[in-house]
C-alpha cells in the first residue's frame, strides 16, 4: 500500500511539472514568437491537446455504467452537477459586471466570460484521482459523473450565450443537434457495439474524432466547433463490455495498456499548460495590484460555487468526503480554456480577459494543490471507500459497485478482454443519490487562489481538524 502511495504522490509531481513547464512554454512562446509562428504554434499544440482528452474520455467511457432502473438518481446527479457550475458561473459573471473599473463589461458579455469559471477538468481530475489511489471509491465514481455532466452543461449552455451575444445561426442549431444525437447514440448503444479497442485503436479512433471535429471548425470557418470530449466519451460508451464467452476479445498486456494511459496523461498535462494564452498581452488598464487583486477574488469564487457540494450526498457521505469532492470538482481546465478562446473568438478583450487567463493559469497551478487536500481528507476512509471488489464483501454493494467476472487469462500474463475494459472487477457507477437537488449557497469554503500560503494552511488545518473529529 505504501509503494502505491508513493507510486502516486510521484504521478501528481509529475503531473504539476509538466503543467508548470508547458505554461512556461507558453509565455516564452507568446513572447517570442512572430504572430506567424505562434499562430502555427498554438494550432498544433490544440490538435494534440484534443488528441490526448480524446484518448482520455474514450477511456472514461469505457468504464462508464448507467443504471437503467436508477434514471431519477441520474436527473437529480445532473441538477447538482449543474449547480456546482452556475454557482461559480454566477458569481464570477457578478464580479466581472461589477467590480471591474471602468470595464464596460455588458451583461451578455460578463456572463460569456466568466463561464470559463464552471466546468471541472475531466481529464485533470481523473488522472490526478487514479493516481493518488481512488479510482475505486465513492469519490471517484460520484467525481466521474458530476465532471461530465458539467462539462456536458457548459457545453450546452455556451449556445444560447453565443445566440444573446451574435443573434440566432444556424450553425448553432448544429451544436444542439449534434450534442442530442451523441447522449441518444451513448443511451441507446451503451456497450453493445463490438469494436476493437487496444490503445492503438484507441489512439485510432481519438485521431479520426479529433480530425473530423478540427476539420468541420476549419471548413466552416470556425462557425461550427463541435468539442471532443462529448463524442470521445460517447465512443468509450457504445463499446460493448467484454464478456468470459466472447471469443473475439483481444488478448492485451495490461501493464502496456497502463503504461501507455501515463504516457499519455502525463503528455496532456504538458499540452494544457501549453495552450494557455499569454498571461501579460492582456493586461489592459489595470494596475499589477489590481489585477492580482481581483484574479485573488475571482479565483476565491470559483472555489466557494464548488463548495455547495458540501451540502449535498448527506446520507451517502461524511462531511470530509463531501469536502474532499467538493475540493475534487475544483480543477479547471481545457474546457474553460476554451470558453476563453470562445470569448476572444467573439471579439472580448480588456481587463476581464486578463482576469480571466490569470485565474485559470493560477487553478491549474493548483490542481495537485487540491488532490493532496483531499488525499489527507480521505487518508483513514481509503480501506473503507475502496474495498476489495473481487472479493464479494459486503462493502462492495455498499460503495456502489459491482464485480464482474474475471476474464481468462492469456498468454504472458495478460488477460483477455475488450480494450479499455480493465481486467479487475469494474465498477458500476452511480450508487444511490441524495434526495432532491441542492441548490443552497454554500457557508464555508476552503481553497487557495494563487497560491496563497495561508490559503493553503487554512485547508491543510481544516483537514486535519475533520480527520481528527
Amino acid at each position: 500500500m505504501s509503494e502505491t502511495a508513493s507510486e502516486g504522490k510521484k504521478k501528481l509531481f509529475t503531473y504539476t511539472g509538466m503543467l508548470l513547464i508547458g505554461l512556461c512554454i507558453s509565455q516564452v512562446s507568446a513572447g517570442h514568437l512572430g504572430l506567424g509562428a505562434y499562430a502555427s504554434y498554438s494550432r498544433v499544440v490544440g490538435l494534440l491537446t484534443m488528441f490526448c482528452l480524446s484518448f482520455l474520455m474514450v477511456g472514461v467511457g469505457h468504464e462508464f455504467v448507467i443504471e437503467r432502473s436508477k434514471l431519477g438518481n441520474y436527473a437529480k446527479d445532473y441538477l447538482i452537477a449543474m449547480s456546482a457550475a452556475g454557482l461559480p458561473w454566477i458569481f464570477v459573471a457578478l464580479w466581472l459586471h461589477f467590480a471591474l473599473p471602468s470595464s464596460g463589461l455588458a451583461w451578455g458579455s460578463a456572463l460569456l466570460m466568466a463561464r470559463f469559471a464552471a466546468p471541472t477538468s475531466a481529464g485533470i481530475l481523473f488522472n490526478m484521482l487514479e493516481a493518488a489511489g481512488y479510482k475505486e471509491t465513492w469519490l471517484f465514481k460520484k467525481a466521474q459523473i458530476l465532471a461530465i455532466f458539467d462539462d456536458l452543461d457548459t457545453i450546452l449552455l455556451m449556445i444560447p450565450l453565443k445566440m444573446y451575444l451574435v443573434g440566432f445561426k444556424w450553425e448553432l442549431s448544429v451544436d444542439a443537434v449534434f450534442v442530442s444525437l451523441c447522449l441518444a447514440l451513448a443511451w441507446q448503444k451503451l456497450h453493445k457495439i463490438r469494436l476493437q479497442s487496444s490503445w492503438r485503436w484507441t489512439m485510432v479512433y481519438s485521431a479520426v474524432i479529433t480530425s473530423c471535429c478540427e476539420g468541420l471548425c476549419h471548413f466552416t470557418d470556425g462557425r461550427v466547433h463541435i468539442e471532443v470530449l462529448l463524442p470521445a466519451f460517447v465512443m468509450g460508451c457504445m463499446t460493448r463490455i467484454c464478456q468470459p464467452e466472447d471469443t473475439w476479445c483481444e488478448v492485451l498486456d495490461e501493464r502496456w495498456e497502463e503504461n501507455v494511459k501515463s504516457i499519455v496523461s502525463t503528455f496532456f498535462m504538458l499540452l494544457v499548460g501549453m495552450s494557455m494564452p499569454s498571461l501579460f498581452s492582456v493586461s489592459g488598464h489595470l494596475t499589477a495590484a489590481q489585477t492580482a487583486w481581483h484574479v485573488f477574488v475571482v479565483s476565491v469564487l470559483m472555489v466557494l460555487g464548488k463548495m455547495m457540494l458540501l451540502f449535498c450526498y448527506r446520507k451517502e457521505a461524511d462531511l470530509r468526503t463531501r469536502l474532499a469532492l467538493s475540493l475534487g470538482m475544483c480543477p479547471r481546465g481545457e474546457v474553460g480554456a476554451g470558453v476563453i478562446a470562445i470569448s476572444l473568438g467573439l471579439g472580448m478583450q480588456g481587463p476581464a480577459v486578463a482576469v480571466a487567463v490569470l485565474s485559470l493559469a493560477a487553478n491549474l497551478v493548483l490542481s495537485t494543490g487540491f488532490i493532496m487536500m483531499i488525499d489527507r481528507l480521505m487518508k483513514n476512509q481509503l480501506p473503507a471507500s475502496a474495498p476489495s471488489l473481487s472479493s464479494g464483501s459486503p462493502g462492495s454493494s455498499g460503495s456502489g459497485a459491482t464485480a464482474l467476472p474475471r476474464r481468462p487469462l492469456g498468454p504472458a500474463g495478460a488477460r483477455h478482454r475488450f480494450a479499455g475494459i480493465p481486467s479487475r472487477p469494474r465498477p458500476v457507477a452511480a450508487p444511490a443519490l441524495a434526495r432532491g437537488a441542492c441548490f443552497l449557497l454554500p457557508h464555508a469554503a476552503s481553497g487557495t487562489p494563487l497560491g496563497s500560503t495561508a490559503f493553503m494552511l487554512a485547508g491543510c488545518w481544516v483537514a486535519r481538524a475533520l480527520r481528527k473529529k
